[in-house]
């Protein structure tokens, strides 16, 4: 009788897919000595962004999705928030008047990637606006059916990894212990994205160069496989 036979490998695979979704995230935000100055001019151009992307996110009557072609799928404001702090010199002595912050921030997600370049580059010249990151991303349903197949993938390099060494040793192993490890979604973020501004001297605002990238999807498994 042959002695027991053991394997333990860990499979994994890696599927990509190009994105659907790109995600702004925007930060509205002034400083200043008057607390209601401060709060106004948040609170003023938070007004102007949110009409503006309501308009880019036409609604269907009923279900109060998106409608298939609207620009802008669904975006999200926070609160504003209000802080206050004194100014120091390098050795800590307060430097007067007391300054006041407000801030919010959005998250807009993009269906159109035309549109995000257009709207990122008019942001860029907005005041008290700035864009705090860029991210691509697949939808929900995409994910969802990509999510099975990485895991079927995964497990079947677990399953040629210890085919290949069984059969070295002249032996045949079956599957007795299954760790799933976990999905893994990446896409490239573009932190702080920067505008390509016109040449000196010419007219017109900047656009913003936005190349959206694949969106990768990893999985893996650890299996222990026994010799038959």
């Amino acid at each position: 009788m042959p002695p027991p036979l053991e394997i333990h490998v860990t499979g994994a695979s890696k599927v990509s897919r190009p994105a659907e979704r790109g995600v702004l995230s925007i930060a509205v935000s002034a400083e200043g000595p008057l607390q209601a100055t401060v709060s106004d001019a948040v609170t003023s151009t938070s007004t102007h962004l949110r009409t503006t992307f309501r308009d880019l996110a036409p609604k269907t009557a009923g279900s109060g999705a998106a409608t298939p072609t609207a620009a802008i799928t669904t975006f999200s404001m926070t609160a504003l928030t209000t802080k206050t702090h004194i100014p120091q010199d390098r050795h800590g002595a307060p430097l007067p008047p007391r300054l006041y912050t407000a801030t919010t921030s959005f998250e807009v997600v993009f269906r159109d990637f035309a549109t995000l370049a257009a709207v990122a580059g008019t942001l860029f010249t907005t005041p008290h606006v700035s864009i705090v990151s860029t991210k691509w991303r697949l939808t929900d349903a995409t994910l969802a059916g990509l999510a099975s197949e990485t895991r079927q993938m995964a497990m079947r390099d677990a399953v040629r990894k210890a085919g290949d060494l069984a059969e070295v040793v002249g032996r045949r192993v079956v599957a007795v212990e299954i760790t799933d490890c976990g999905s893994l979604t990446a896409g490239r973020t573009l932190q702080t994205a920067r505008v390509a501004g016109p040449p000196v001297g010419a007219q017109g605002i900047g656009t913003l160069a936005l190349e959206p990238e694949d969106v990768e999807l990893s999985a893996s498994v650890k299996v222990r496989f026994v010799g038959e």
